[in-house]
């Protein structure tokens, strides 16, 4: 039996909407009752996480539209390597920071960065299968 193989064009798509979706939370900094209601600190002052929600648009707008294409090796890797420094700069900001949050807040925090790395390591198994093939 064969084993479906993740393709760097999937892989790209789904990071794609996983960063849309991450975006339009971003984007909604200013509505304080979402952040509350999942137990997260407020972005004090919310333009932080609003732009950072606009270049997670435009770089899912990027995987969206290269994936299939020879440029999607290099957003591959770039994919990669921005998820694994999200994900390490969000594991030590939860170790080192007094961040006063609550137990749904600190579930939802771990869990993203959790997503983040699993994010980085298929990105880079993608990318040692293309250069393997």
């Amino acid at each position: 039996m064969r084993h479906p193989r993740l393709s760097q064009a999937l892989v790209l798509r789904i990071d794609a909407v996983s960063n849309a979706a991450l975006a339009v939370f971003l984007l909604a900094a200013t509505w304080d009752g979402l952040y509350d209601f999942f137990g997260l600190p407020l972005a004090e002052p919310p333009i932080y996480a609003q732009l950072l929600g606009a270049a997670l648009v435009a770089f899912a707008i990027v995987e969206w539209a290269l994936a299939s294409t020879p440029a999607e090796r290099a957003v591959t890797f770039a994919a990669a390597v921005g998820s694994a420094i999200a994900a390490a700069v969000l594991v030590i900001w939860l170790l080192l920071a007094d961040t006063d949050l609550d137990t749904h807040g600190q579930i939802a925090l771990w869990s993203v960065a959790a997503f983040l790395a699993v994010a980085a390591v298929v990105h880079t198994v993608v990318l040692s299968r293309g250069r393997a093939s």
